[in-house]
C-alpha cells in the first residue's frame, strides 16, 4: 500500500485538534492517521513553540504548519538506497532542469553504477529540488481573428470503427475545414486519409462555401505536406495543383505545434463527439448527408464561446461574399508518383494497371500523373506519353525495340496475308508451317518472310515452290537454296514421249506372233 502524503493543512487540522485538548489517540481516531505519525508532528511543533490553550489566526497556523512540515522532513534521515542518490548530488544538482530526468537516471545506472531504482531517484530529487520539478505554464499569444474569406484551418481526426449492415468495417475519420473569422466548419467523412481524400474533402467544403478561402492552414500529414520545414515546407504536388487551381495560398502549421491552427483544433473534438458518437449509418454517402446537416443546423447554429455569433449567420453576412469564386468546373482530384520503367517497357501504378513507355527509358525512374480517367508520364516536366486510364492499363506495341515491334506484329494472319502477296508457292510453303499453331514454327515462318529483303520475291517465291516440291519448308531449306542459287537454275527439258505398238487382237496373238518370228517378236518390243 502507498504511504498517505500528509500536507500542510493536514498538519494544521492535527495542531489544532491537540490545543484544542485532545489527546494523540483521540486525534489519530479521528482523523484516520496512525498515532506515531500525529505524535511525531505534534512533537517538531512544540519544538517550534506550540502551547495548548494558546489562541492562533489563519496566517499564524499557516506558517506554523508549513514550519512543522519543514522540520519533520528535514530531519528525516535517509535511507541506505537514498544515501546512495545523494552521493551525486553536485552531478545532479548542474543538470536537473537541463537534462531530462529518466536521462540521468539512465547515465549515472550505466556510466556510474548507481543502485537504486527510479521511484527512489524520483524521490530524492523532488525532495532535494521540488521548484525544478514544477512544470512553467507556457505563454501564447492571441492573434486576433483574421479578415473574412482570409483563412481556413485544415485537419484529419479519426473517428472509430464503423460497421457496414453487411458485417464488413472499415476505418472511419473526417476532415474538417473551419475559417477563421465566422468558425463555419464543414466536415467530410472519409475511409482514407490519404491524397485523393484530401482533395476531395477541399472541393467538397468550397463547394460547400460557395467560395475558397485565400489561405490554407493544413496540418502537416504527407497528403498535403511533404516535408515540414518553419521556413521552407514542400507542398504536396497534387496538393499544390489544386490550391493554385483555386487560387489558394498554402500555409502550414509549425510541426507538433496545435496552437497555430487553434480554431480547427476546437472544432476536431466537437464535431467527433457532436457528430458521430451514438449515430450508425449505412453508408458512406449517408455519412456525408449527416455530417452536412450537423454542420448547418446544429454547428452552424450554436452561439459560438468566443465569437458569441452564430457561425452560420456570421458567415452569410460577413465572409461568404468575400471567398475567392470558384471556378467553372470543380477539381478532379489527381495523384502523383514515382515509378521505375521495367526491362519489358512497363509501369505499374498503384492500383494495379501496367502502361508502356518507350525503351529508352528502361531502367529510369518517371513521374505519373494520374486521375481517374487520365494517365499522364513524365520525365521531369516533359509530357512522355498520355493514357486514357483503363483496367488493367494499355500496351503499345511502338514502345518496344524495332526487333521486338517486327516479331508482336509477325501475328499468324499477318504472316499469311504477305505470304500470300509473294506468291502461291510462299504461301502454301508459310500455310504449311502455321497448321500446327506453335511459337517455333511462327518464328520460322516470320524468319522465311524476312528472306524477301535480302533476296526479293521473285527468287522468294521460286525457293519456296522448290521446298514444296522436295516436301521440306523449313526455314533453313529455303534459306539454303537461296543462298546457293538453286531458285535460279534453269529447269532439266523433259525426256521425249516413247511411243510402243499396241496388240490389239489379245495375248494369245502375241504369243502366236512370238512363236513365229523372234524377230517379229523383237520388232513388237
Amino acid at each position: 500500500m502507498a504511504k498517505r502524503r500528509i500536507w500542510v493543512s493536514d498538519i494544521k487540522e492535527m495542531l489544532v485538534h491537540w490545543v484544542a485538548g485532545e489527546s494523540v489517540r483521540q486525534i489519530a481516531r479521528g482523523l484516520g492517521y496512525d498515532r506515531v505519525t500525529v505524535r511525531k508532528y505534534i512533537h517538531a511543533a512544540e519544538q517550534l513553540g506550540l502551547q495548548r490553550g494558546q489562541a492562533y489566526d489563519e496566517a499564524a497556523w499557516d506558517e506554523l504548519g508549513q514550519a512543522t512540515l519543514e522540520r519533520v522532513a528535514g530531519r528525516r534521515p535517509p535511507g541506505t538506497v537514498a544515501a546512495e542518490v545523494a552521493r551525486y548530488h553536485d552531478y545532479l544538482a548542474e543538470r536537473i532542469g537541463q537534462v531530462r530526468l529518466h536521462v540521468l537516471h539512465q547515465r549515472l545506472r550505466d556510466e556510474q553504477g548507481l543502485q537504486a531504482s527510479w521511484g527512489v531517484f524520483y524521490r530524492y530529487i523532488a525532495r532535494t529540488w521540488p521548484d525544478r520539478l514544477e512544470r512553467q505554464p507556457k505563454a501564447t499569444i492571441r492573434l486576433p481573428d483574421p479578415p473574412p474569406g482570409e483563412e481556413a484551418q485544415v485537419d484529419f481526426f479519426y473517428v472509430g470503427r464503423w460497421q457496414e449492415p453487411n458485417g464488413s468495417s472499415h476505418r472511419l475519420s473526417a476532415l474538417v475545414l473551419t475559417l477563421s473569422h465566422s468558425r463555419h466548419c464543414f466536415v467530410y467523412p472519409t475511409l482514407r486519409e490519404d491524397a485523393v481524400a484530401w482533395q476531395e474533402g477541399h472541393v467538397a467544403a468550397f463547394a460547400f462555401w460557395g467560395g475558397a478561402p485565400r489561405r490554407l492552414v493544413p496540418d502537416n500529414l504527407t497528403a498535403g505536406i511533404l516535408k515540414a520545414d518553419l521556413y521552407d515546407p514542400r507542398v504536396n504536388r497534387a496538393y499544390g495543383e489544386l490550391t493554385r487551381y483555386y487560387g489558394c495560398l498554402v500555409d502550414p502549421a509549425r510541426i507538433r505545434t496545435p496552437t497555430d491552427k487553434p480554431r480547427v483544433e476546437r472544432n476536431v473534438d466537437y464535431a467527433r463527439h457532436g457528430c458521430f458518437d451514438g449515430r450508425t449509418c449505412s453508408s458512406l454517402t449517408e455519412w456525408r448527408q449527416v455530417a452536412l446537416r450537423w454542420c448547418l443546423e446544429v454547428a452552424g447554429q450554436r452561439i459560438h464561446g468566443t465569437t458569441k455569433e452564430r457561425p452560420l449567420e456570421a458567415f452569410v453576412a460577413r465572409e461568404q461574399p468575400t471567398l475567392l469564386p470558384l471556378p467553372p468546373k470543380p477539381w478532379e482530384a489527381l495523384t502523383w508518383d514515382t515509378v521505375l520503367v521495367s526491362r519489358d517497357c512497363h509501369i505499374r501504378l498503384t492500383g494495379g494497371e501496367e502502361y508502356t513507355v518507350p525503351s529508352r527509358y528502361v531502367g529510369r525512374h518517371l513521374d505519373v500523373r494520374y486521375t481517374r480517367k487520365t494517365v499522364e508520364i513524365y520525365d521531369g516536366a516533359t509530357l512522355v506519353v498520355p493514357y486514357v486510364r483503363q483496367p488493367g492499363g494499355e500496351t503499345r506495341i511502338e514502345h518496344y525495340p524495332e526487333a521486338a515491334q517486327a516479331f508482336l506484329r509477325a501475328t499468324p494472319k499477318d504472316c499469311r496475308q504477305r505470304a500470300a502477296a509473294i506468291g502461291p508457292a510462299t504461301e502454301t510453303a508459310v500455310g504449311t508451317l502455321l497448321e500446327p499453331g506453335t511459337l517455333t514454327h511462327l518464328r520460322q515462318a516470320q524468319a522465311i518472310l524476312r528472306l524477301v529483303e535480302r533476296f526479293g520475291a521473285a527468287r522468294l517465291e521460286r525457293a519456296c515452290r522448290g521446298a514444296v516440291y522436295a516436301g521440306d519448308v523449313r526455314n533453313r531449306t529455303v534459306r539454303g537454296i537461296l543462298e546457293g542459287g538453286f531458285d535460279q537454275l534453269e529447269p532439266e527439258a523433259p525426256p521425249p514421249p516413247q511411243w510402243l505398238r499396241g496388240f490389239l487382237r489379245g495375248p494369245a496373238a502375241i504369243l502366236a506372233s512370238l512363236e513365229d518370228s523372234p524377230a517379229r517378236a523383237g520388232e513388237a518390243r
